[in-house]
């Protein structure tokens, strides 16, 4: 008979989520930087350029680290063959890395002069990684006639449902999105800030927010 798995909340609504945002990739992303600076003086046109803007948008990610609990139940089976089954309830505690940035084919430039306009998307959750699985797991006792185990598969699904309400929580919030956001645009005025020195140039960035860009009638 085909088991039913019962999925609860995680844990006091996420109350055990705990997040540290991380400038692990800020060294990277200044490295990058520098080689534009240095790759720069090359060039003949010292002027803003779409791709090496869109070079830095991949590399402004802003990393969140977070604590969670995935908790399930795993009902006795029936009919006669379960007899002596008992529920079972279990968690798992775990520690993953939340990984956020800008859809860099979204990014967009125009220039007139040294008037630059830059049109960036809102950042957005990448991806969810780093998974480390803590001593702190649970799973009641069973002491059944008939076995009711919990197998590997039932905590991989626990998991996967934890970590679908981390991503619906993490779309939601706005203040880590803006983080992340904001990360690109600095690097992007950065950028352009030392290619105008080069060029003995000051260009003035005007910035445009997808998000706040009407859509054209048939869009969706």
């Amino acid at each position: 008979m085909k088991k039913r798995m019962v999925w609860l909340l995680v844990i006091g609504s996420l109350a055990a989520f705990l997040c540290s945002c991380s400038g692990k990739n800020k060294e990277e992303a200044d490295t990058a930087i520098e080689e534009l600076e240095k790759e720069s003086v090359m060039w003949e046109a010292r002027t803003p350029d779409i791709s090496q803007i869109r070079s830095i948008c991949e590399l402004a990610t802003l990393e969140c680290y977070y604590h969670n609990v995935a908790k399930s139940v795993k009902e006795k089976g029936k009919g006669l063959s379960h007899i002596g089954e008992k529920e079972r309830i279990f968690w798992i505690e775990y520690s993953g890395v939340a990984r956020f940035g800008i859809n860099v084919s979204k990014v967009t430039m125009e220039s007139e002069g040294t008037e630059i306009l830059i049109t960036i998307p809102k950042a957005e959750l990448l991806g969810l990684s780093d998974h480390t699985f803590a001593e702190g797991s649970y799973i009641s006792s069973d002491d059944g006639f008939n076995k009711n185990p919990i197998t590997s598969e039932n905590q991989t699904e626990a998991v996967a449902a934890a970590e679908e309400d981390i991503r619906n929580m993490f779309a939601k919030d706005d203040a880590i999105l803006s983080k992340a956001q904001d990360n690109a645009k600095k690097l992007i005025e950065n950028y352009i800030r030392q290619l105008g020195q080069l060029s003995d140039v000051e260009y003035e960035i005007t910035w445009n927010y997808e998000e706040n860009i009407p859509k054209e009638e048939g869009d969706k």
